[in-house]
């Protein structure tokens, strides 16, 4: 291969690592701002519901404000997964050999030979949307007696014990 080619070649692997290492950059931001939307979701929710003069039956939307967010999240780890493993195994590996340097000092590839693990918050999400929509279901069933809840707390519960849990496919490494 002619050294014209060969910097055709380096230069368009340049250009789709710098458009995946902006795309995960973009991931990592996105995660941050669900996180900090649904936070203020929930608060606006709790401060609705234990006001003084508060409104309790608006925590049977915590469980959907939780999933919808959760959703994002996950969804959001998927894509950077995806994206750095495209990155580490394609692309560096046709990058370090064009260049004739080591396959180990690229960023994906350092990454994971260093057991760094892409979505090691993903586990507190779903920890979160357990933990919380039971607290708040629970809290409407045992304040159920002053209000009529029964039917939408069994849907609710239905609903969530037959929803799938949100995770994705496991693809061979």
């Amino acid at each position: 291969m002619c050294d014209k080619e060969k910097d055709r070649q380096i230069a368009h692997l340049e250009k789709l690592r710098e458009d995946i290492r902006d795309e995960i950059k973009k991931r990592i931001g996105q995660r941050d701002s669900y996180s900090m939307q649904l936070t203020i979701a929930l608060g606006a929710i709790m401060a609705i519901a234990f006001a003084p003069k508060g409104y309790r039956e608006v925590l049977i939307a915590a469980p959907f404000v939780l999933i919808y967010y959760i959703a994002l999240i996950l969804y959001s780890y998927e894509i950077h997964r995806f994206a750095a493993e495209y990155l580490r195994d394609k692309i560096e590996h046709e990058l370090a050999r064009l260049c004739g340097t080591l396959e180990e000092i690229e960023w994906e590839t350092y990454y994971k030979a260093e057991d760094k693990v892409i979505g090691i918050r993903s586990l507190f999400f779903l920890a979160i949307l357990i933990i919380l929509s039971s607290i708040s279901m629970g809290h409407l069933w045992f304040i159920r007696k002053s209000i009529d809840l029964d039917i939408p707390l069994w849907v609710l519960w239905v609903a969530y014990m037959v929803t799938p849990k949100i995770k994705t496919k496991n693809r061979p490494k």
